[in-house]
């Protein structure tokens, strides 16, 4: 079964750019899109559907993988253009610049780049300064995809004609109209479980879409056993952590099922869970942290990033899910005992916050309570932390209770976690407001 990844909004971008390359009457505005995104989130199956879409409107497309061997990019280059054009037979002596201009001279093309990350200094030099060279004939489009995002060092010629755009998960209801299409009937909460495992993570959804196609019912022990394998090896082992050995993969795996638990971390709590759930990978001195969130990108197809708004170091979302469901189906105890500490950990450091200026923390680490609370079995303890929390909430002046419920009010995640509690909150915040 094809992989399915909905990227119409992206289509629809390209297929713009298209009608302006073809309109000799208007100039592209962005000559350069980026499709930024983690591996297995879609990029090049978008790429192959741009392909298609070259070819139906009759525009010449030249697709380069970057990634499989970035050292032959001009002669790929070359090669291709030699299709469009039988002039330039394999005698010819030209580059991949002029062989290009010989193109654009009879018609738009518009140039794929795939994996334009995977690319060393020396080959990004390259790309830049092929496309310096040929972004400003007006029938030239190029478009890129890459892990991260991409900024041309000092090229400025180049950087300000790019436009990126981050590629999400899909959403439920593409992910549902997929499961549809599958060769055998599915029930509906079968559909629904293979969102709400995989929340729309493309490499995963399919993964576990096939699975069930083949006869694994996730709603069964064997089932549910079979499928959760598949995750492991197929979006951890042969996906984030493809380049490790097999020693390394087991211990990296166990490091990210922590970090994956804490919706944000810094190096600091990262040491506290290390020492306290994972103590065989604990470190001589505090020091020795630091470099341990390099080894993981460096190891893990850079998984890590500094989040702005949440203030710390996340696992990229689509990927956290799936270490998350892996922990919470394998490992449950000592999932529900690390949730458990995070909520007192962010509870206290609220507490431990008095001056106004560190107000925006304090709401912070409130929500981050809430979070972790909230994933703990129906408890009176975990009424107590709800109440808690609530309590300092409640405390705050006007400005911080709204900075509170802005921010609570965008958090899909901590919606859906607090369940039958969520109306409550609602109503004893709209109070204050």
């Amino acid at each position: 079964m094809e992989p399915f990844v909905n990227r119409e909004p992206e289509l629809r971008l390209v297929d713009e750019a298209f009608q302006t390359l073809l309109d000799g009457d208007r100039l592209l505005r962005t000559p350069i899109i980026e499709f930024q995104g983690i591996g297995g989130i879609g990029k090049t199956f978008l790429l192959q559907k741009i392909l298609e879409h070259c070819r139906a409107q009759n525009i010449k497309p030249l697709l380069i993988d970057v990634g499989k061997n970035p050292d032959t990019i001009g002669q790929e280059i070359i090669k291709q253009v030699r299709t469009h054009l039988p002039s330039i037979d394999e005698t010819t002596d030209i580059s991949a610049i002029n062989a290009t201009r010989m193109l654009l001279r009879e018609e738009p093309v518009v140039m794929l780049l795939d994996a334009v990350d995977t690319a060393d200094d020396r080959q990004q030099k390259q790309i830049t300064a092929m496309l310096r060279a040929l972004l400003d004939d007006e029938k030239f489009f190029v478009i890129l995809t890459s892990k991260q995002l991409l900024t041309f060092g000092q090229e400025r010629s180049v950087a300000r004609k790019l436009t990126s755009h981050s590629l999400k998960a899909i959403e439920r209801k593409d992910c549902n109209m997929y499961v549809t299409k599958l060769k055998h009937q599915v029930d509906p909460e079968v559909r629904d479980m293979v969102f709400d495992w995989t929340r729309g993570y493309p490499r995963a959804m399919n993964v576990m879409a096939q699975a069930i196609d083949s006869g694994s019912d996730p709603r069964t022990p064997q089932g549910k056993q079979d499928i959760l394998t598949l995750l492991q090896e197929k979006v951890i082992n042969e996906g984030v952590l493809a380049q490790s050995s097999e020693e390394d993969k087991q211990r990296y795996h166990i490091i990210l099922q922590l970090f994956s638990i804490p919706r944000r971390f810094n190096l600091v709590l990262m040491q506290d869970l290390i020492e306290n759930f994972a103590n065989e990978q604990r470190r001589d001195n505090t020091m020795d942290y630091i470099p341990l969130l390099r080894e993981i990108n460096d190891e893990a197809d850079n998984i890590l990033h500094w989040d702005m708004a949440r203030a710390g170091y996340c696992i990229d979302e689509p990927l956290r899910f799936i270490f998350l469901l892996l922990v919470k189906m394998e490992r449950p105890d000592w999932y529900r005992t690390i949730q458990e500490f995070l909520a007192h950990t962010n509870l206290q450091l609220a507490t431990d916050i008095k001056v106004p200026e560190r107000s925006f923390d304090r709401v912070r680490y409130v929500r981050e309570c809430f979070y972790h609370t909230a994933c703990l079995p129906e408890t009176p303890e975990k009424d107590a932390l709800l109440e808690q929390a609530l309590k300092i909430v409640m405390q705050e002046t006007p400005e911080e209770i709204m900075q509170f419920a802005t921010e609570f009010a965008q958090d899909e995640e901590l919606r859906e976690e607090l369940g039958d509690h969520l109306a409550t909150l609602q109503a004893l915040i709209g109070e204050r407001l």
